[in-house]
């Protein structure tokens, strides 16, 4: 009999086991960072954090002399300015870069102007002082509800899960949650005032860079404000969102694609913005 391979096994197994027993990462199954598989929590947790972020949406066109011009310094200004507080979301009209889902949310907003600005659901003037006010007093509210999020992409398909929680004494009655999928760095024309392109002499730029693009809503529900949150007693919602199907990468370039998650809440016939994170 062969005891020292026996004696060698025995030692692996228990190797195993006691490795199996060990393994540390979050066992929270209420944080997105859930491991199924970790039976000793090593603080890897991650909770939505009390944070309030102000959304920005830009009405824009490549048709649109003034959207290429100041609209775009503005939006570069308020990147700049507002950064990791602030996302712009672009909704085009009447151009390649146009979706159902943009045109949705414009209808339900509101007459904009192209190029038009709204912070949050509130369409603003025409105007980068007031826009900007507006921003500064919208992220002094206190958040209704606080976001965490993570997304992957593999096989040209998309999983999003999304962390929602309510704030103490906050009802939870009539909060939607949006799952925007967008893209940056299309290089794409773009006319722009006072530009004269060196070859063919027009004011089109063929390599102007679009980013914020609004490609699509994840959760396919048809609404262009997302599904409608329930929560548990304690206040939490989690929402997946798996196998979201991309337009292949010849027409979205998949590196570039990115989850802005988005909480409404139903107003009337309106939806007012409550917060967001990216």
């Amino acid at each position: 009999m062969n005891y020292t391979y026996k004696s060698f096994s025995l030692v692996i197994i228990i190797i195993s086991v006691l490795s199996s027993c060990s393994k540390k990462g979050c066992t929270d199954p209420m944080s997105l960072a859930y491991n199924v598989e970790a039976k000793k929590d090593d603080g890897s947790c991650t909770y939505p954090e009390v944070s309030k972020k102000s959304l920005v949406l830009r009405k824009t066109g490549d048709w649109c002399l003034y959207c290429g011009e100041y609209a775009t310094e503005w939006v570069n200004d308020i990147e700049n300015t507002y950064s990791n507080t602030v996302k712009v979301i672009d909704l085009h009209s009447d151009d390649g870069f146009a979706v159902d889902v943009g045109y949705n949310m414009l209808n339900i907003l509101g007459s904009m102007s192209t190029p038009g600005f709204a912070v949050g659901s509130e369409v603003q003037p025409l105007n980068y002082s007031q826009i900007t006010q507006a921003i500064n007093s919208d992220i002094l509210l206190a958040p209704d509800v606080n976001v965490d999020l993570n997304f992957s992409i593999q096989d040209g398909k998309m999983n999003i899960n999304i962390h929602s929680l309510l704030s103490p004494g906050i009802s939870g009655d009539n909060y939607y949650l949006a799952a925007y999928i967008l893209e940056d760095g299309q290089v794409a024309s773009q006319k722009i005032s006072g530009y004269v392109d060196p070859v063919t002499g027009t004011n089109v730029n063929p390599n102007f860079t679009h980013n914020n693009i609004l490609r699509t809503e994840g959760s396919g529900s048809g609404n262009p404000f997302g599904n409608l949150l329930e929560f548990d007693a304690d206040g939490n919602n989690i929402t997946s969102l798996t196998d979201i199907i991309l337009a292949p990468s010849t027409i979205w370039n998949h590196d570039n694609l990115y989850v802005v998650a988005v909480i409404w809440q139903q107003d009337g016939s309106g939806y007012r913005f409550i917060n967001l994170e990216y």
